[in-house]
């Protein structure tokens, strides 16, 4: 099974950022714009995963969220991995109360850690909505700074992020297709479960 988790983007949020991708398209092009159907913000991409540890990765997810309070995110400002000089993807970042996320990424990696097979990615956690990949404008640098004051308004929607959720994503020709398998709810109580072994 391939797998990731992530939270969701509420309609509002995700209808400004399909807005913000058409009105870039003006003034950018890319190798291939990101598809916004199956918006969400990636937590942990698992990639293949045997199905016999999926039960451990939804106790995992539920022992860390239970000590997760619900927290507020908006859309941010542009960037691009790894640099504007040479960009490979454009994407926009999140702003808000950005600590509860990484605690909850981190919290959760240190979970993954404990299961033999399950593998992770092990970088720095920059959480982002891909809009492109492979942007260029004819060998000039992205006008990052200029396209934050021309498409992005002064207060883009924001939402609370009361839960996340484990997704099976399935590579089919026409695209892929996410089913959710697991939710877990921000500051549920779940009893005798610690957030990290002892």
């Amino acid at each position: 099974m391939r797998l990731f988790i992530a939270l969701d983007i509420p309609t509002e949020a995700a209808a400004y950022i399909a807005d913000v991708q058409k009105r870039l398209k003006q003034d950018v092009k890319a190798d291939r714009w990101q598809s916004l159907a199956n918006l969400h913000l990636t937590l942990h991409f698992l990639g293949e995963v045997d199905e016999s540890l999926v039960p451990a990765i939804c106790e995992d997810m539920d022992i860390v969220s239970a000590i997760i309070q619900p927290f507020t995110l908006r859309v941010g400002s542009f960037g691009v991995f790894p640099n504007a000089l040479h960009p490979r993807v454009l994407w926009l970042g999140l702003r808000g109360q950005l600590s509860p996320l990484n605690q909850l990424h981190l919290l959760l990696g240190r979970r993954f850690e404990l299961h033999e097979g399950l593998s992770y990615d092990r970088k720095r956690y920059r959480p982002h909505i891909t809009l492109a990949r492979g942007p260029h404008r004819n060998g000039d640098e992205l006008a990052l700074l200029d396209w934050n004051e021309r498409y992005l308004a002064q207060e883009p929607p924001q939402w609370k992020a009361r839960h996340f959720h484990l997704y099976r994503s399935e590579l089919l020709p026409e695209g892929a297709v996410h089913t959710m398998i697991h939710t877990s709810t921000f500051d549920k109580d779940h009893s005798k479960k610690q957030a990290l072994p002892e």
